[in-house]
């Protein structure tokens, strides 16, 4: 039996706030480049009061006073939180029980699934594409995709529900629902779930390649990617706090550790020494911990790192000079941690609504690698 999600307390309450505070200077300020003026700029709190989607803003103003909720805040027909309540209703406790089992045998695919989600999602919304196997042609195979984990677990878990319940189960919902279980197995608290998504037909490598950010990205770039697919600044920063687990190969490191341009901040001296000797011995295909200092928890200490030079990515070490993104990182690092993980919550689960196939779209198939014939 799933346990609710925990009262927020009054003090992530007051921190909510403080970050709804810091939010609307961003949305006053707009998304100017990074050279605009350094102001204290932030995340809203839960309903993400930052700069809306295409910069068209947020908060709670609007003509006349009247409020208009976000697209992000309204809710996607066709997904329902009942959605499989009759015709498969053990469906979430079977993923959950092999996510957690998986998990508790390898701690490192708790970021895999998420990632595998995030990829997922980067290509035209959460459709289960990049799980589509098509040796050289699909997502699967793509550039962006090479160091993806997880697909046998949700294969598993696929074939599972289609014993049970034959032909209901979305392969988008199985891997919504897998990242979810993943995040929480790692230390977010726990987020409901809308489920009736359903699976895309097309998969190819080069949109894969196209759209998924693998570094060198400005972030000017980044923020059109998220706003295109209907998030936020706030999801920006968020959602970039994942890189407080899992690993990172050298070769997508090396960029971090060469004399950078495009508004990266100086990675701390010793620390950059530290990853040429490891990268140096092992090579390209040599794995480093994202987050050196708590590799295994789910905090903040991500964004404390880059207080300090300590990033690992290029892209998340350009987050702290710009100005649309400096107050966010700073916050963050600045907050106890349960704000970040509260938030990120939310974040993930705008992250699974965006632009996602229901009703008679797409189809639900039989195989998560295939679509169905």
């Amino acid at each position: 039996m799933r346990t609710p999600a925990a009262a927020v307390s009054p003090f992530l309450a007051l921190s909510a706030l403080l970050l709804l505070l810091v939010a609307t200077s961003v949305a006053a300020n707009g998304y100017g480049g990074g050279d605009a003026p350094a102001a204290a700029n932030g995340y809203g709190g839960h309903d993400d009061a930052s700069s809306g989607p295409k910069g068209n803003g947020g908060g709670d103003g609007g003509e006349g006073g009247v409020y208009h909720k976000a697209a992000y805040e309204k809710p996607v027909d066709g997904l329902d939180a009942g959605f499989y309540r009759k015709s498969c209703p053990d469906m979430e406790g079977i993923v959950q029980r092999a996510v957690r089992k998986a998990v508790d045998a390898d701690y490192t695919l708790a970021a895999s699934l998420i990632r595998l989600f995030f990829h997922d999602f980067a290509v035209e919304g959460t459709d289960a594409s990049i799980l589509i196997d098509v040796p050289g042609q699909s997502e699967k195979y793509a550039e962006a995709s090479k160091t993806l984990r997880g697909f046998e677990l949700i294969e598993e878990i696929k074939a599972e529900l289609e014993a049970k319940c034959h032909a209901t189960v979305s392969c988008a919902d199985i891997l919504t629902a897998a990242a979810r279980d993943a995040a929480t197995a790692a230390g977010v608290p726990y987020w409901p779930l809308k489920y009736g998504r359903r699976d895309g037909k097309d998969s190819v490598a080069g949109e894969a390649d196209r759209r998924v950010p693998m570094g060198g990205q400005s972030v000017t770039d980044l923020v059109r990617f998220f706003e295109s697919n209907g998030l936020t600044i706030m999801d920006l920063v968020v959602l970039s706090g994942a890189h407080t687990i899992g690993r990172a190969s050298c070769g997508a490191v090396r960029p971090a550790l060469c004399k950078l341009k495009g508004g990266a901040a100086a990675m701390e001296r010793r620390y950059a020494d530290f990853l040429r000797r490891k990268c140096g011995a092992g090579g390209e295909g040599e794995y480093v911990e994202l987050d050196g200092e708590t590799p295994t928890e789910f905090d903040n200490q991500y964004y404390k790192n880059l207080m300090r030079g300590r990033g690992v990515l290029d892209t998340d070490m350009k987050l702290l000079p710009d100005s649309r993104t400096e107050g966010l990182v700073r916050a963050f690092a600045n907050q106890p941690s349960q704000v970040f993980e509260h938030q990120f919550a939310q974040s993930m689960r705008k992250l699974g609504e965006a632009q996602v196939l229901t009703g008679n779209e797409g189809e639900v198939r039989r195989k998560c690698s295939a679509v169905n014939y």
